[in-house]
C-alpha cells in the first residue's frame, strides 16, 4: 500500500489566555509525523476567521523550519557529537543560560562513550530512534557485570540521560527511553575525617616538603577546596586573611570560586608559619603568582596528582598509611592495610575535619557557613553578607585555642 501524502502543514485554533488563536502542525518527513506546533500570532475571529492570513503565517513558518534527520543518527554517534563544546546543548548553556558547563565536566562525558559505552555490543549500530528502555537496562547489566560501581553507572546513565531528553525537548525525537530507566541505589560511604590528635600530629610533625604540609593546612585550618588552593595567589593574601578569590579547574583554568563562594578565611598561627616557608623557598612571589606553582610550567599551578601525592604522604608520616608504595621492590607485609583508604581519607575530608573543628571551637554554624563557602539557598539571606561583620582576629584565636585544645 502506498504511503498517505501529508500536507506540510495543518492548522488548528487554540484557545490561550488572549483567546483562541491559530496554531500550526508541521510535517516532519524525516520522522513520519507532525512533530512541532507554534503559534502563527493570529487570532481566530472576524467571519472568515482570518484563516488565510493564518495559512500566509504558516508557510512563512514552514520556511524557517529545518528538521534533522535523527533517524539516521546513530546513538553513540549522537551522545559523542552531544558532548563537545560548540555543540547546541553546550552553547545554550553559556549563550542562553548563562551558565556555561565546565571543558572538564564536558570532557569527562565525551570520554565516557568511547570508555562504558562503545565497547557494549548492544548499542553498536543503534539508531537513536530506536534506542529503548530495554537496551539502556542491558548496558546497565553489562556494566554490572564489568565490575562497575552503581556510583558510576550512574554517571554514565546519566551523561546517556541528558543527552536522549535534550532531542526530545527539541522534538527531534518522539519519546523518552528513560522515563521507565531509574538510576540505582548508592550505598553512601561516609567521608572519614581526622581526629584531634590526628590533626595535632600534623601539626607537630618534621616537615619535609613545605609545599606539601601548607596545602595539607589549607584545607585543614581553613577549609579550602583543591581548586581554591591551586589558584591561590600570593596577592590574596594580607594582613592574617586570605582572600579566596580563585578556584582553577581543569580544562577551564582559572575562574572565580564554586557556586559564587568568594569568602575571606583567617590565617591560624599554624598556617601562617607554612606560609612563611613556602615563601622563602619560593622564587617568585609577586602578587599574580601562584603560591603552588609547577616548576617546569611558569603561571601554571600544580596538578591534582600533587595534591593526592601530598596527602598520601603527609597521612603517611603520622601513622596512617595509604597504597604500598611503588617504588619499593619488595612486597607489602600480610598485616599491612591501606588506612587511608579504609576511612575514606581524601583531600576533601581536610574540609570536613575543619568544619568539625571549627564547632568544637565555638564558632557558629553562620561563620562557618561564611568561611566554608556554603551556599545553602535556604540560608542565602541569613548569612550570605556575614563575611561583612565577621572578626577575623577572634575567629583566628578560636581556632588557635581549639588547636592548643587538641594537644
Amino acid at each position: 500500500m502506498p504511503k498517505k501524502n501529508h500536507e506540510s502543514f495543518s492548522l488548528i485554533k487554540k484557545q490561550t489566555p488572549a483567546g483562541r488563536v491559530w496554531y500550526v502542525k508541521l510535517w516532519n518527513s524525516n520522522a513520519g509525523r507532525y512533530s512541532s506546533i507554534k503559534s502563527t500570532g493570529i487570532p481566530v475571529e472576524g467571519k472568515r476567521e482570518r484563516r488565510r492570513e493564518a495559512e500566509e503565517a504558516a508557510r512563512a513558518i514552514l520556511d524557517g523550519i529545518k528538521f534533522i534527520n535523527t533517524p539516521e543518527i546513530l546513538f553513540l554517534d549522537y551522545v559523542e557529537q552531544f558532548w563537545v563544546p560548540d555543540s547546541p546543548y553546550c552553547r545554550e548553556a553559556a549563550n542562553l543560560k548563562k551558565k556555561p558547563l565546565s571543558i572538564a565536566y564536558i570532557t569527562q562525558n565525551h570520554e565516557t562513550v568511547r570508555r562504558h559505552m562503545r565497547p557494549f555490543s548492544g548499542f553498536t549500530e543503534i539508531a537513536l530512534d530506536k534506542l529503548t528502555a530495554g537496551l539502556i537496562r542491558d548496558w546497565m547489566l553489562w556494566a554490572n557485570a564489568k565490575g562497575m560501581s552503581d556510583r558510576k553507572i550512574n554517571i554514565v546513565l546519566q551523561a546517556m540521560r541528558i543527552a536522549v531528553r535534550y532531542a526530545v525537548m527539541r522534538e527531534e525525537l518522539k519519546s523518552d527511553p528513560f522515563k521507565n530507566v531509574k538510576p540505582l541505589p548508592e550505598k553512601s560511604i561516609e567521608k572519614g575525617i581526622l581526629t584531634p590528635a590526628e590533626v595535632m600530629a600534623l601539626i607537630r610533625a618534621e616537615i619535609k616538603n613545605p609545599h606539601w604540609r601548607l596545602a595539607i593546612f589549607l584545607g585543614l585550618l581553613c577549609g579550602m577546596r583543591r581548586g581554591e588552593i591551586r589558584g591561590l595567589q600570593w596577592g590574596d593574601i594580607s594582613d592574617g586573611v586570605i582572600h579566596i578569590r580563585h578556584n582553577w579547574v581543569r580544562g577551564d583554568f582559572l575562574k572565580a570560586p564554586k557556586c559564587g563562594s568568594a569568602r575571606t578565611v583567617p590565617v591560624p598561627s599554624s598556617v601562617q608559619s607554612a606560609l612563611d616557608m613556602v615563601q622563602n623557598v619560593s622564587k617568585n612571589t609577586e602578587p599574580q603568582t601562584f603560591i603552588f606553582e609547577r616548576i617546569d610550567s611558569p603561571g601554571t599551578p600544580v596538578s591534582e596528582q600533587f595534591f593526592r601525592h601530598a596527602l598520601e604522604r603527609e597521612l603517611s608520616a603520622i601513622g596512617i598509611p595509604g597504597a604500598w608504595p611503588r617504588w619499593k621492590k619488595e612486597k607489602p607485609p600480610e598485616e599491612y592495610a591501606n588506612r587511608q583508604k579504609e576511612r575514606n581519607l581524601t583531600l576533601h575530608s581536610l574540609r570536613h575535619t575543619f568544619i568539625t573543628m571549627s564547632r568544637m571551637a565555638g564558632i557558629t554554624d553562620l561563620e562557618i557557613q561564611a568561611l566554608a563557602g556554603h551556599k545553602d539557598s535556604r540560608m542565602m539571606e541569613n548569612y550570605s553578607h556575614a563575611a561583612q561583620v565577621l572578626d577575623f582576629g577572634a575567629l583566628r584565636e578560636k581556632m588557635n585555642a581549639a588547636i592548643e585544645k587538641g594537644a
